[in-house]
């Protein structure tokens, strides 16, 4: 049999006998997101107190601000102080025209109204200039130590605060910068999930029992196509996913994300000549890389190595890099896109079931947080899938969108839902199938719980995940229908 021929029937029927891995990479973008989702501190929105031009709000009293030192320097700070943004730029115009102010009091003031507005590089750029001016005074140094906290430069930050409390400040200012160091040490401490869980698939083989008769004579059927039945089974499964970041020196980090989920299924495969015995699965993935953060962006450049475990054996082991850039536009948009390039090697047992191939993926994400508990998000992601074979290869685009929202209430009610809709086409005609490959899929995962219900300090979550693939040519061999329901207890860390 000649290498080629003999390569592609291998794959067309590795695609016959055993289920895809693709939709693997969906579970690990939902856990991802997840575990993202609950180490992001959100920004809380800062309401301005509404006042006439020139006036100043102060204890239910509205004031008239003249244009002396005397009434401008303690309108600024307590401008600052019940967060009367709007007053400011007024106020520190007049202010520095006046003969003897002081120009540190007035750019930390600017200093502080571009934190207000997301401008934190003029932000750290006007502050710096006050500490330069001042480094003595309380107030201006402890502002700075706070920027270079918000912006993630941990070892300024910590710096910083520590100096501040060598300047004997009041007993209330000493209580809010230990709590700014108590954020930092569980900043720089692991983050992440866990969870077990148990519950139900309906067709853990991705099977669709589809039979026709090929060719019959006088009622009699001489060929026959028949795909295996749909098989249920019981399962256990769990989740570990773990993220921690070491400050390096300014923005830079270095960045660990340790990964690993899988699930059991009670069921194995009636058939004993079948190639695929056991569904029971179990992924494992370490990304450990570089990452510049700061307030608005995270840039990180993360290699990466992939297990995959199927069939009671290693199935394949795969390398990849990761690029990835966050921005945050304001306090409710974030931008975010991705460029993923991974190389899938098989081991002797796994080519039973798949081949060597390389895997190219770009994707761009918006998320919008109309509120502190609220986040809606959606995006595009274009794969291209390169085998040995054309009639293997693929191209695929998709599109997701998802929601997440945390009830008020001390039950803590929670729903984090995620739709995906993706169409792949394959390169090439294959001779085995007798079509060319062309897959519409759909894939739903929602996932509730309560907060406020812990046992044993973990939290109950209810998750449900059902896809629908249909295949426009070839739907006999790749159609299929799959629910699974899972209750599982997690604890977030």
């Amino acid at each position: 049999m000649p290498c080629r021929f003999r390569a592609v029937w291998l794959l067309s029927l590795a695609c016959l006998v055993a289920p895809g891995v693709w939709a693997d990479d969906d579970d690990t973008r939902f856990l991802q997101d997840q575990t993202r989702r609950s180490i992001e501190q959100k920004a809380q929105a800062e309401e301005a107190l509404a006042a006439p031009p020139g006036t100043l709000m102060y204890e239910g009293q509205r004031y008239q601000v003249t244009s002396t030192l005397e009434a401008l320097t303690p309108a600024i700070y307590v401008a600052i102080n019940t967060n009367q943004w709007t007053q400011l730029p007024d106020f520190v115009a007049r202010y520095r025209e006046l003969p003897g102010h002081r120009p540190a009091l007035a750019n930390m003031a600017e200093s502080l109204l571009a934190r207000f507005d997301g401008n934190y590089p003029l932000a750290l750029q006007r502050m710096e200039q006050a500490s330069g001016q001042e480094p003595e005074d309380a107030r201006i140094q402890l502002e700075l130590a706070r920027l270079w906290f918000e912006d993630h430069q941990e070892k300024r930050a910590e710096e910083g605060f520590a100096r501040v409390l060598n300047m004997g400040l009041p007993e209330q200012a000493q209580m809010l910068v230990q709590q700014y160091r108590q954020a930092m040490d569980i900043r720089a401490s692991w983050h992440g999930s866990a969870a077990v869980g148990v519950g139900y698939n309906d067709n853990i083989n991705q099977a669709n029992g589809y039979y026709s008769c090929l060719s019959s004579f006088f009622g009699i059927c001489f060929f026959e196509r028949k795909m295996p039945d749909p098989v249920e089974s019981g399962l256990a499964s769990y989740e570990l996913s773990l993220q921690r970041r070491y400050n390096l020196a300014g923005n830079h980090n270095l960045q660990l994300r340790p990964m690993s989920y899988g699930t059991y299924y009670s069921k194995t495969n009636p058939s004993d000549t079948a190639t695929m015995q056991d569904y029971s699965t179990n992924l494992a993935q370490l990304q450990m890389g570089y990452q510049y953060l700061n307030a608005r962006n995270s840039i990180s450049v993360m290699p990466y190595a992939e297990h995959y475990y199927r069939n009671r054996a290693s199935e394949y082991l795969a390398q990849g890099l990761q690029l990835e850039w966050q921005h945050t536009l304001s306090r409710k948009w974030q931008l975010s896109t991705s460029l993923d390039t991974k190389r899938y090697e098989y081991t002797s047992k796994g080519q039973r079931l798949g081949a060597d191939y390389e895997m190219h993926q770009w994707g761009v994400t918006a998320a919008y947080m109309p509120g502190v508990n609220t986040s809606l998000y959606g995006g595009v992601t274009l794969t291209r899938r390169k085998y040995e074979v054309d009639q293997a290869s693929s191209k695929e685009w998709g599109m997701r969108g998802g929601v997440y929202h945390a009830f008020a209430g001390r039950a803590g009610f929670f729903v984090n839902g995620m739709g995906i809709y993706r169409e792949t086409r394959n390169d090439a005609y294959d001779f085995f199938l007798g079509e060319r490959r062309y897959d519409k899929q759909q894939v739903y995962i929602l996932s509730a719980g309560a907060n406020g219900w812990k046992i044993a300090g973990l939290t109950p979550e209810l998750r449900v995940r059902h896809s629908i693939n249909h295949s426009s040519n070839l739907d006999w061999a790749f159609g299929f229908k799959q629910t699974e329901l899972s209750l599982m207890l997690r604890r977030n860390f």
